[in-house]
């Protein structure tokens, strides 16, 4: 409840301040799992994905914002969980799979931090293993603009890519630089 609550708060504050301009929603499936993976250039990212949607999504955020406190209760109701960037983590592994199984969509930055300028070379391998072992589709995602007052604030979802021809085989290195590469190079096509 909690979460609608707060979107619909975000949604009219979302075009109060900014001129944000949404395209390609009809990429978003309106059933089944999927991982939205875009760029990261500011903290409220998350958000503005998250506005346009109907659906409920889950995000993998940096540990480093679950301190505790009304921040950490704040983004563990809106979907958020904690995921430790230096070292292999299997409670945001377990907790990003549970998402994707339960049929949910799940927001990866695949540069894993925010970056004014999209580094394909940048990107971690994860968005291809959760897509691959959920058998699930990953939607590129490009946000451009600036986050200041009356800006264009611009979110574009991409066509879907499927990574079928994976499913069922373990990944190679080569396999994992090949997905991400892709899924970058259609980011960057979304991005002004």
């Amino acid at each position: 409840m909690f979460y609608w609550f707060a979107i619909f708060i975000l949604k009219i504050l979302t075009h109060i301040v900014y001129r944000f301009r949404v395209s390609g929603r009809e990429n978003i499936p309106d059933e089944g799992a999927f991982i939205l993976c875009g760029n990261h250039i500011h903290s409220f990212d998350p958000a503005m994905i998250a506005v346009p949607h109907k659906r409920r999504l889950r995000f993998m955020a940096k540990k480093e914002l679950f301190k505790g406190g009304a921040k950490t209760w704040f983004f563990r109701q809106m979907g958020a969980f904690p995921v430790d960037r230096k070292k292999a983590d299997i409670a945001s592994y377990r907790a990003a799979m549970a998402a994707l199984k339960s049929g949910m969509g799940l927001v990866i930055f695949s540069q894993g931090t925010r970056m004014q300028e999209l580094d394909i070379n940048s990107a971690k391998g994860g968005v291809a293993l959760f897509g691959v072992k959920a058998q699930v589709p990953i939607i590129p995602v490009g946000i451009s603009g600036t986050y200041k007052f009356r800006s264009v604030l611009s979110i574009r979802y991409g066509a879907p890519i499927s990574l079928e021809k994976y499913y069922g085989s373990k990944l190679k290195t080569e396999q994992i630089d090949e997905i991400v590469t892709n899924v970058m190079k259609q980011i960057e096509k979304l991005v002004d």
